[in-house]
C-alpha cells in the first residue's frame, strides 16, 4: 500500500497562521494572556485550552487546539514550556514561570480528504513555536514571537521559517500511532467501534504523577499523547471514499462520515454549545470532574495516571464496569501491533519496562490462545504488556470455551478457529529505519482499519439486498435477520454479546431508514459447524 493510496501523507504544505498567542499561568492570577497577535472576545477561553489542568507537571509538550470563532471551526496547536528560577530546594510558585505559545490556523479550503482537515492545526511550526518561547523566556523580549507570527502569517515579506522535515514529521499526530497502541493495547478495538457508531469519546489524561521530578517526553500519557489518540480514533474510523451508497451522500449530512476531533476542551467549555454543535465528538481533557458530567460523553477512555497503571475504557451508563476488548478483538490486536517499526519509541518503551514486558504466552492461557490464534512465530511478541490480555481483554465465554474444546478433540488439536484469525495482516514490514518506511508501515496499519469498515458496510448491503423485499414501499421498515456466520465473515465474534450489540448499532446507525430490527440466530449446531 502507497502512502498516498490511504490518503495519510504527511508532507503537505502547512496551514497558514490566523492568530497567534502567548499563554501565561500566574500563581497570584491565574490565567492570562500575555500576548496576542489581535484582541477580540472570539478568542476568550484559548488561554486555557493551551494551559489544562495538570500541564504543570510536564517539563515541555504539545497541546492541540479546535475553537469556535464567528461559527468556524479553527484547528491550531500550542507549545507549552515551564521554567524554575528557584535556587537548589526552592519552592516559591511565583518562580515557576509556565508560558504556551500558541496558534490557530486558517481552515482548508475546497475538495479535502476530512482527515487532512483535522491534522491541519499547525504541527509543521511546533519547532518554531518552541524556539521562540525558549527565547522569549530566555530574554524576556518579545520580537522573536512578533517576527514568528510575521513570517506565519504572510503579514511580512520575511523568509520562510526554516524547519527539518525529520524533525516536524515527528510532531505529526499520526506519527504518535506506535504509542498510542502501546498505551492503549486491544481497547483501540472497541474505541475504533464506537468511534464508528458516532458516539461521543472523551478522553481524561489523569494528573498524579505524585513526585517533584517533571515529566519529560516522550509519554505515555499527558496532552500530547491524549490529542494524538482523538486524532487517531478520528483517522481509523472515517469511512474510506470508496464506500458510496446512497445513505453515505457525501453532499448532505457529512457526519456520519466521520467522528471530529475537538481535541483540548474543559470546565470553559461547559457554558457554551461547543460540544453539542458536533456531534460524534473525540476531545481530551484534564478536567476529571466532566467524567461526572455523563450527558457530555458516551465513552470515557481514563489514560494511565503513571507508568506503571494502565488505559480503561467506561461507558457513561456504568462507570463502575470497564469495557473490554473482546478475545477476537485482542487476536486482532496482536496482528496490528507485530506490524509496527520496529525502532519507534513505543517499542523501546515496550523493552526498557520490566513490569511491561511480561508476555501473556507462558500464561496458563497459552494452550488456548495458540489454539484460537494459531502458534506461529507472529504472534509471538515477547514484550507483550500482561496487562492486555488480564485487564484489557474479556475472557472466554463458556459458550466459545466448549465450542474450542469440540474443535479441538474433533481434529485432533490442529484446527484454528477462522473468526480468530483475523484478516488484519497487512503487507511485510518494509526494510530499513527511514522516515518514509516507517510512515509506509504506519499507513498500512490505518489502511487495515479502512479494509475492515469496508468489509463491514458492504457484508450488510448485500444481505439487505439480498433479502429486501422486491415490492417493498420506499418508506416500509423491515427485519434484518442475521446468522451466526455473517458475524463470523464480518471477522466478528458470533458468541460475544458486545460485538452482537456492534452489528445491531452498526445496521441501524446506517441503515435505520430501512430496517429497524436486526435478529441474529444462534443455535446448538454452531457448536460442530
Amino acid at each position: 500500500m502507497s502512502l498516498a493510496s490511504s490518503e495519510t501523507a504527511v508532507n503537505a504544505l502547512p496551514p497558514r497562521v490566523v492568530y497567534m498567542f502567548l499563554a501565561k499561568f500566574d500563581a497570584k492570577e491565574g490565567y492570562k494572556m500575555a500576548w496576542s497577535s489581535h484582541k477580540g472576545p472570539e478568542y476568550e477561553g484559548l488561554e486555557c485550552k493551551a494551559l489544562p489542568s495538570g500541564v504543570h507537571e510536564y517539563a515541555a509538550t504539545n497541546i492541540y487546539l479546535a475553537h469556535e470563532c464567528q461559527d468556524r471551526l479553527y484547528y491550531g496547536t500550542a507549545r507549552f514550556r515551564q521554567q524554575n528560577l528557584n535556587p537548589e530546594g526552592g519552592l516559591d510558585r511565583e518562580l515557576v514561570k509556565m508560558y504556551s505559545l500558541g496558534i490557530l490556523v486558517e481552515p482548508l479550503k475546497g475538495e479535502h480528504w476530512k482527515p487532512h482537515e483535522f491534522s491541519a492545526m499547525g504541527w509543521e511550526h511546533l519547532g518554531s513555536l518552541d524556539a521562540a518561547l525558549q527565547q522569549y523566556m530566555n530574554t524576556g523580549d518579545m520580537a522573536s514571537i512578533s517576527l514568528l507570527y510575521l513570517a506565519l502569517s504572510g503579514a511580512a515579506l520575511l523568509p520562510e521559517v526554516s524547519r527539518s522535515a525529520a524533525v516536524s514529521n515527528a510532531d505529526h499526530p499520526f506519527c504518535k500511532l506506535p504509542l498510542i497502541l502501546l498505551t492503549v493495547g486491544p481497547l483501540i478495538f472497541p474505541l475504533f467501534k464506537a468511534a464508528l457508531l458516532r458516539k461521543n469519546i472523551l478522553i481524561f489524561n489523569h494528573s498524579s504523577q505524585g513526585t517533584a521530578k517533571l515529566v519529560q517526553e516522550t509519554c505515555l500519557r499527558g496532552p500530547a499523547a491524549c490529542g494524538a489518540l482523538a486524532y487517531i480514533l478520528s483517522l481509523i474510523s472515517v469511512i474510506p471514499r470508496n464506500v458510496q451508497f446512497d445513505f453515505l451522500s457525501r453532499d448532505s449530512d457529512t457526519s456520519m462520515l466521520f467522528s471530529r476531533p475537538l481535541y483540548t476542551v474543559g470546565l470553559q467549555d461547559m457554558g457554551t454549545n461547543f460540544l453539542a454543535h458536533y456531534p460524534g465528538f473525540i476531545a481530551n481533557t484534564s478536567d476529571e470532574i466532566l467524567k461526572y458530567q455523563k450527558q457530555l460523553y458516551d465513552y470515557a477512555v481514563v489514560m494511565p495516571s503513571s507508568d506503571y497503571d494502565t488505559c480503561q475504557v467506561f461507558s457513561s451508563s456504568n462507570l463502575s464496569e470497564p469495557v473490554k476488548a473482546t478475545y477476537n478483538d485482542y487476536g486482532k490486536f496482536l496482528k496490528v501491533y507485530r506490524n509496527l517499526p520496529q525502532n519507534t519509541d513505543a517499542r523501546r518503551l515496550s523493552m526498557a519496562d520490566d513490569q511491561a514486558s511480561i508476555g501473556t504466552l507462558s500464561s496458563i492461557f497459552s494452550a488456548i490462545r495458540n489454539a484460537y490464534f494459531g502458534e506461529g512465530k507472529e504472534n509471538k511478541l515477547y514484550s507483550e504488556p500482561a496487562w492486555w490480555f488480564s485487564a484489557a481483554t474479556s475472557p472466554m465465554s463458556w459458550r466459545e470455551y466448549i465450542w474450542l474444546a469440540f474443535a479441538w478433540f474433533a481434529s485432533a488439536g490442529t484446527t484454528e478457529r477462522e473468526a480468530g484469525k483475523a484478516d488484519l495482516d497487512g503487507e511485510e514490514s518494509a526494510e530499513g529505519n527511514s522516515l518514509r518506511s516507517e510512515l509506509l508501515q504506519l499507513t498500512s496499519i490505518v489502511g487495515q482499519f479502512h479494509k475492515l469498515t469496508k468489509k463491514w458496510f458492504f457484508i450488510i448491503e448485500e444481505i439487505i439486498s439480498e433479502t429486501m423485499p422486491a415490492d417493498a414501499h420506499p418508506n416500509e421498515k423491515f427485519t434484518l435477520e442475521l446468522t451466526p456466520q455473517d458475524i463470523v465473515d464480518m471477522e466478528l465474534d458470533p458468541y460475544s454479546q458486545q460485538d452482537l450489540t456492534f452489528v445491531r448499532e452498526f445496521v441501524l446507525e446506517y441503515w435505520g431508514s430501512t430496517i429497524d430490527e436486526i435478529e441474529i440466530g444462534l443455535g446448538l449446531h454452531n457448536f460442530f459447524c
